[in-house]
């Protein structure tokens, strides 16, 4: 290889390298912490451009005129010797650059049982990257279009590589226990008129339109490059005969705006507000490890009784605690004492709480980690909903995993099998409260089976205080948003240290109020205060005004001072549902994940075009080969 060669495969290999690194780097800052949702139309853009430049290599066409000549079939070989270091330079950085860019998502998993969660930043990023973004790219170079392409053919690929991504996203909702964290869709949880789509077709629908939008904005800008170059380059001329025309990028702007449309349709408006209730938040803030601890488990009691109380001077119609509210080793069904503190809290106040706690299974030994009501006047329920989807090796270890159990902490939890919504009175209308636990709410299918059970809302009630504070409990709640778009059922969503808020059926947070002291910082149950009063402001059309602005309260989640969501607190919003959506359920909850499966028909169809019957320039690519 002469030096020009050398060099040539070197200034290659670093644009490869540095494309993989702006496509990822672009891909993890769409997400939580970072929250720049943008970036989630275009990340792909830099490396499809090399998959296409890739692709082209194939079809590289020695010149008529030298054909059977010596030097045109050193070019020839050169040529493929050049594209293999490419592709390999293509796929290593695809494979390093997705890697690194989920340790930089999950890196808030070392604060999970350290040092073990070292292991969790290194590990499950691997899988994620190796088994589901990696293949998508390294299929790309042969499912992206032909510039000779008829526009059906081009439309087909092109829906087969977003369909791909999305049925690789769907297998890793299940696979492995499933890990569903971060779909490309979730990049857009606060851009509410976006995601609007999920009532159609799941977080799915969103998926597909981001990735399609990606490969769309790369056909486009490639044809145009394309154009511009073949004709001026006449040698070409013969062979290459395409257009400028991009229909797929005027589908994929279609395809955004059809959430817009629907959020435009459909907008959110006081007068359709119907059943309004004030529901009250309890954010304890203690780390979940100390609960063991004999002064910080009666530190905890005290904190919850004393946000509990103050929450019902504030004249919330619901009060939510979160995941063990109370410390695990004193479960509500199993320990008298703190059921009873409970129900009396709930009495005080005269309001139904709904709350996560433990319940011991004296004939089996076991214990549950579940989802309680408790009725000011009845007390306790009867029926309470256990965790269905436990913790892999922080409640349970994977049959497939077995060999682990011995070398990390593992909770003895049964799984739960009642999927019934708790029936529970709130300002004297019997509701239908459908519940997620901890992590549940990132499952797609869970929501879609309590919908389909009758749910009126759901509650989740979570523990995030074992993410530290950094973009996990951001990421978390993302997850809740589009469940409430994808099924419009209100998610009311209870944390111990962050993410508190309520979800309307928009996907959109209602405006969540803190108790505060007189000085204006949040009130942490403090033995020697009390919070002050709360006075409302609303304007004309009923919303409700910020004091210090007196503009229309933005919504959010509960916050302290500082803006920050991890404190210790309690705060309320106040929930509508809204008549818009009463007439039925929304179609996705009709007819669940349908549009996967539309995914797979696209991307079989696709693949079959990608890597079946040669096309035409192939076959002229191998002639001319063939007489060299």
């Amino acid at each position: 290889m002469t030096a020009t060669g050398k060099l040539g495969d070197k200034r290659a290999a670093a644009l490869i390298v540095l494309a993989a690194a702006l496509a990822f780097a672009l891909y993890a800052s769409a997400f939580e912490p970072v929250g720049a949702a943008e970036f989630a139309y275009i990340f792909a853009v830099p490396l499809l451009w090399c998959a296409r430049a890739l692709g082209l290599s194939k079809r590289l066409v020695l010149e008529p005129n030298a054909i059977g000549s010596e030097s045109a079939r050193a070019r020839n070989h050169e040529a493929k010797m050049q594209r293999k270091r490419a592709v390999r330079a293509y796929l290593a950085s695809v494979f390093v650059f997705s890697y690194l860019s989920w340790i930089f998502i999950l890196v808030w998993l070392r604060h999970v049982y350290p040092p073990a969660g070292w292991g969790a930043v290194l590990l499950l990023p691997l899988v994620v990257s190796g088994l589901f973004i990696f293949p998508w790219f390294a299929v790309a170079p042969r499912m992206l279009p032909e510039l000779e392409d008829p526009i059906w053919k081009r439309l087909v690929k092109l829906c087969g590589l977003a369909g791909l991504w999305v049925l690789l996203e769907w297998v890793r909702s299940w696979i492995f226990t499933g890990f569903p964290w971060m779909l490309l869709g979730h990049s857009q949880w606060l851009r509410i008129p976006i995601i609007q789509s999920a009532s159609f077709g799941g977080v799915w629908f969103v998926s597909f339109t981001l990735i399609f939008f990606n490969l769309a904005v790369e056909e486009y800008f490639y044809r145009l490059y394309a154009w511009y170059r073949v004709r001026s380059e006449s040698r070409f001329t013969k062979i290459a005969r395409f257009g400028r025309f991009s229909p797929e990028f005027y589908l994929a702007l279609l395809l955004v705006f059809s959430g817009v449309w629907l959020y435009i349709s459909e907008l959110p408006s006081k007068v359709n507000a119907r059943d309004c209730f004030r529901v009250g938040f309890v954010q304890p803030n203690f780390p979940g490890i100390l609960k063991w601890r004999d002064d910080m488990a009666y530190e905890n009691v005290r904190v919850v009784k004393a946000l509990t109380l103050a929450l019902g001077e504030a004249g919330v119609d619901l009060l939510l605690l979160p995941e063990a509210a109370t410390p695990p080793r004193w479960p509500i069904i199993g320990s008298p004492a703190v059921r009873g503190l409970l129900e009396d809290l709930s009495k005080r106040i005269n309001t139904p709480m709904a709350l996560g706690n433990m319940a011991l299974l004296e004939s089996e030994a076991k214990v549950q980690n579940g989802a309680f009501v408790i009725d000011p006047k009845d007390g306790l329920g009867k029926k309470f909903y256990a965790k269905t989807k436990l913790v892999p090796f922080g409640e349970y270890v994977p049959f497939w995993a077995s060999w682990l159990g011995k070398v990390i902490p593992v909770g003895e939890l049964k799984r739960g099998d009642f999927f019934e919504p708790l029936d529970i009175t709130v300002k004297g209308k019997p509701l239908k409260m459908g519940n997620m636990i901890c992590y549940e709410d990132v499952f797609p299918s869970l929501g879609l089976r309590a919908a389909r059970n009758g749910a009126d809302f759901i509650f989740v009630c979570t523990n995030d205080s074992w993410y530290g504070r950094e973009g996990g409990a951001w990421q978390h709640a993302a997850h809740s948003a589009l469940q409430a778009v994808s099924l419009r059922k209100p998610i009311l969503r209870s944390s111990n240290n962050g993410l508190s808020c309520a979800f309307d059926q928009y996907g959109k947070m209602f405006p969540t109020i803190t108790l505060k002291n007189e000085d204006s910082t949040a009130w942490k149950a403090d033995t020697t205060s009390k919070p002050v009063k709360n006075f409302d402001i609303v304007d004309a059309l009923g919303r409700k005004i910020d004091p210090q602005t007196l503009k229309p309260l933005r919504g959010g989640p509960l916050l302290d001072e500082n803006g920050s969501i991890y404190f210790r607190g309690a705060g309320f919003a106040d929930v509508c549902f809204y008549k818009n959506f009463d007439s039925s359920a929304s179609f996705y909850a009709r007819h669940g994940d349908w549009f996967v499966w539309a995914c797979a028909f696209f991307a079989f169809f696709g693949a079959g075009l990608s890597f079946g019957k040669k096309s035409s320039i192939y076959r002229k690519r191998a002639a001319l080969e063939k007489k060299a």
